[in-house]
């Protein structure tokens, strides 16, 4: 079936099957529910940002407003040890996926390192992962050896991969190496070494 085989036969499910219709309506009212409910706990964040002039309708919409990241970060950080739902930590944590979150990579390594809440742990590994450069080098290493890191240290392998072969040829991929039987590390080692990870 074609995408458009599959929208039709869903469009006609829904005019001719009401069992079908009510099942689709509840969903629907439940994922709008839960929208409701992660915007009303952003609010806080929200404001924040706008009393300091950016103005977003929803914390994933902070990359639309140009350089609008390095005046947010303070605020995101205040707010990301909060006790939020994970799902508005998760959005909290996006606004650092940015190359310029590389001047508050102290305060992003130590939440990094201290919290016990996984979303956090989780989000703030993609966004040190994403803009790592060669003084945060060292820090790599140390994050993908901290085994209480779990399974949020294969954010690190990419850029140590790219990050030590550019300083000296074929450093990056000798630690790459060294996970290779890992139970955690494996997999993702194997695919960087076989030339099948992204970011190469």
């Amino acid at each position: 079936m074609t995408a458009a085989d599959v929208i039709a036969e869903k469009e006609r499910l829904l005019r001719e099957d009401p069992e079908y219709r009510a099942k689709f309506e509840r969903v629907e009212a439940d994922r709008a529910q839960r929208i409701a409910v992660l915007r009303a706990a952003a609010q806080p964040v929200i404001r924040d940002l706008a009393a300091i002039g950016i103005e977003v309708g929803s914390l994933w919409d902070l990359y639309k407003v140009p350089d609008s990241r390095p005046a947010a970060f303070p605020v995101l950080l205040t707010h990301i040890t909060r006790d939020y739902p994970d799902g508005v930590l998760e959005s909290i944590g996006r606004g650092f996926c940015h190359k310029s979150a590389r001047a508050w990579w102290p305060e992003l390594k130590e939440i990094y390192l201290e919290t016990k809440i996984p979303v956090v742990r989780d989000v703030l590994a993609a966004a040190l992962s994403g803009c790592a450069a060669k003084d945060q080098y060292e820090d790599l290493l140390s994050f993908v050896n901290t085994a209480r890191l779990g399974s949020t240290r294969i954010y690190f392998l990419r850029p140590l991969n790219r990050i030590g072969n550019r300083m000296q040829a074929g450093t990056g991929r000798a630690v790459v190496q060294s996970f290779s039987e890992d139970s955690v590390l494996g997999k993702e080692a194997t695919a960087i070494l076989k030339g099948r990870s992204r970011n190469q």
